[in-house]
């Protein structure tokens, strides 16, 4: 199996041979492909629909990653959902989403 790891600028191109993972320049390469393997991960960044004329939807994003599994489940809950007061940059629209231990948060500052 080759992947491409996106831990960091490297993109480093690994493999696993014979169990053996090759092809990494730093331990963040090796987690990922392990993570990968095993329970692959992922931020998601998307837009939550708002109360206000001059800002309809905020952007927003997971604080951490969640398992890929789940992304369709997340995406079905932030359509549901309607910012309806004025949100600072990194504070939570939802904490602990779907049970994970991971917050989504808003990336931009409404009162600008």
């Amino acid at each position: 199996m080759e992947l491409v790891c996106i831990a960091c600028p490297n993109s480093c191109k690994m493999n696993n041979d014979g169990g053996v993972i090759t092809g990494f320049k730093c331990p963040r390469g090796k987690k990922f492909f392990e993570d990968e393997l095993t329970c692959p991960k992922r931020t998601v960044c998307t837009t939550v629909a708002t109360s206000f004329a001059d800002m309809p939807v905020l952007p927003c994003r997971t604080s951490a990653d969640i398992p890929k599994d789940r992304i369709f489940e997340l995406m079905d809950l932030v359509k549901t959902l309607r910012v309806d007061r004025r949100l600072g940059r990194g504070e939570i629209i939802v904490k602990n989403v779907l049970g994970t231990g991971v917050d989504l948060i808003s990336t931009a500052d409404m009162s600008e």
